[in-house]
């Protein structure tokens, strides 16, 4: 069982979005994995094989316990049962308690269909017809990250304060050379650990069906 499972639709998303995160959780004992939806094709200039390679790098930085990279058309993603129907495997191996994935108000098509795309999959995964062991899974929550401030104007309901593990989140993003993501990655960070009162931070919200209360208490225990 993964303690935090992350889907994303493309290389550098977690890096940029929640790599302190998942560094700070598996500094805690917590194991983690990540399902990227596309291999980055579209991204820059970079060929397929060195996207590839850089998220294998960076997964290797963040000491994830599960990687998986799906081959869904970069900057063509869409929601549907196709897709559900592929995330659904890897939901069910894995059987995470929490899932992290984009926020549907970020400004890339690809970000708004996986989101959807995973909150789909959580409910379906746990229907028993997709049990291969006769075994139950039900997920605590889904959690969500923004890449994009410009079109998500909403602050995050969390913040988690990453200074402790900084470096992690360098150095992942810094795996992805080609797409040059550190300079942003630490000014967003920098600007929620304004908004958190510490020195750097990553920003999570919440589905209207939990509380704030109720996630808190998590990450306080877990972070």
């Amino acid at each position: 069982m993964i303690d935090l499972l992350a889907v994303c639709a493309h290389p550098d998303d977690l890096e940029v979005c929640a790599g302190g995160i998942f560094a700070k959780a598996k500094r805690e004992g917590c194991t983690t994995g990540l399902v990227i939806m596309t291999r980055g094709e579209s991204g820059g200039y970079a060929e397929q094989s060195t996207r590839e390679a850089e998220a294998e790098k960076a997964a290797s930085v963040l000491g994830l316990d599960y990687f998986a990279m799906l081959d869904f058309p970069d900057a063509g993603v869409e929601f549907g049962q196709t897709a559900i129907k592929a995330l659904i495997p890897h939901l069910r191996t894995c059987a995470p308690r929490y899932v992290l994935t984009l926020h549907e108000d970020d400004y890339h098509p690809d970000h708004v269909a996986v989101s959807r795309i995973t909150k789909a999959a959580c409910f379906t995964a746990g229907l028993k017809k997709h049990s291969q062991d006769g075994t139950d899974w039900h997920y605590e929550a889904v959690l969500y990250f923004s890449a994009d401030r410009r079109t998500n104007k909403r602050r995050p309901d969390v913040y988690v304060d990453i200074s402790d593990v900084l470096d992690v989140k360098e150095a992942a993003c810094s795996a992805h050379r080609s797409q040059n993501i550190l300079p942003y990655a630490m000014q967003m960070a920098k600007e929620y650990g304004v908004c958190a009162g510490c020195d750097w931070a990553e920003g999570l919200y919440l589905e209207q069906s939990i509380t704030l209360d109720s996630i808190t208490g998590l990450i306080r225990k877990q972070f």
